[in-house]
């Protein structure tokens, strides 16, 4: 463990200076041309190099038998998970620690006045919800791999489980993952003109930051009989009154389209298919399988994207929608051919040419 600890310790100190390197980086180049890229990648960097070390060095295979000392229910099945929570911890500090360096840079170069300590806040929260929902994917997984002979019976349940946990996960994803805040007065007042304008019957519940990823959007969440509407600070901050419209239009066509119950099936299915066949068929199988589709199922989720695109802009205009769009950052822009095809959302270029082209 001493090993271990020594290559946590020395992967912080180099996620803070690659971060601080980075960040002065992307501050010159900012200057240069107004863009900065790579702060997602540095992170997703220190993150998995956080995670092979830590598990590769031990600490996954020593937590599991501090488990079983304490309780002999703890060392496998279901409360498998719970070996990996140490490593899951100690990626997402090595995380935060990285972030902790880029920010007086990100803070400068966008003229932030979000202090470190509340940034680094949020960040925490979302990956500690991100974590939360792989350790609850994966517990299924490890119980039935640990199983000597799992009855095919189980498959039917073993769908039922994992769509009604996806669906959990999409209920509260928003509020497990963001910080949200009460709108001012002026904010619920423009919130509440738009989502008029557009019949969007969704509750706007309250704000979300925006202002550090430059992100305008207006994000869904809960059961489809009480679905809640939470807007960013920033898409307050830089559109009109137009684009909120817009926004909102869009998001009462991702609910009345039933967007949400979608994703969660799609991701219930996938992961549902990859586990019955990795236990009962074999790995290659299940590879082979999610190969073929995935891209299917993703693909239907792209076109009931665009459908809601197409759905808004009848409403409020193409113009409106595709201004609200393009206000802001994407991470979008960068996706490879790959990407794109094997992502549940179309890119910000794609989206913007099937406006155009109405």
């Amino acid at each position: 463990m001493i090993a271990v600890t020594a290559f946590w310790v020395c992967l912080l100190a180099a996620g803070y200076v690659g971060g601080r390197c980075y960040g002065w980086y992307s501050l010159r180049r900012a200057r240069d041309d107004g863009r900065s890229r790579g702060t997602y990648r540095l992170l997703a960097v220190v993150g998995l190099a956080a995670v092979i070390g830590l598990a590769f060095g031990g600490l996954v295979a020593a937590t599991e038998r501090a488990l079983a000392s304490v309780h002999p229910a703890l060392a496998g099945g279901l409360a498998a998970p719970l070996a990996w929570l140490p490593t899951a911890a100690g990626a997402i500090v090595a995380v935060l620690v990285a972030y902790l360096g880029v920010f007086p840079y990100a803070r400068e170069r966008r003229d932030l006045e979000t202090d470190a300590t509340t940034a680094v806040g949020r960040l925490a929260k979302y990956l500690a919800a991100i974590a939360l929902f792989v350790m609850g994917a994966l517990a299924p997984f490890t119980a039935l791999v640990a199983a000597s002979d799992p009855r095919p019976s189980l498959i039917p349940l073993l769908f039922l489980v994992l769509v009604l946990g996806s669906y959990a996960w999409l209920q509260h994803s928003v509020r497990l993952s963001q910080t949200v805040t009460e709108p001012t007065p002026d904010q619920r007042r423009r919130l509440e003109v738009a989502a008029d304008r557009a019949d969007l019957s969704a509750a706007i519940v309250g704000v979300i930051p925006g202002r550090e990823t430059e992100i305008a959007g207006l994000y869904l969440d809960g059961p489809f009989w009480n679905r809640r509407a939470y807007a960013t600070d920033y898409a307050l901050e830089v559109l009109g009154d137009d684009e909120l419209a817009a926004l909102s239009a869009r998001a009462s066509a991702v609910d009345d389209r039933r967007l949400l119950e979608r994703r969660a099936v799609v991701t219930a299915v996938l992961f549902g298919l990859f586990l019955t066949l990795t236990v009962w068929l074999s790995f290659l199988g299940a590879i082979v399988a999610l190969a073929v589709a995935g891209p299917l199922l993703l693909r239907t989720l792209q076109r009931a994207e665009f459908a809601a695109d197409r759905r808004a802009a009848e409403e409020v205009g193409a113009d409106a929608l595709a201004r609200a769009i393009e206000a802001g950052a994407d991470t979008t822009d960068d996706r490879t051919r790959l990407h794109e095809r094997l992502a549940a959302k179309p890119s910000r270029a794609r989206r913007l040419e099937q406006l155009r082209e109405r």
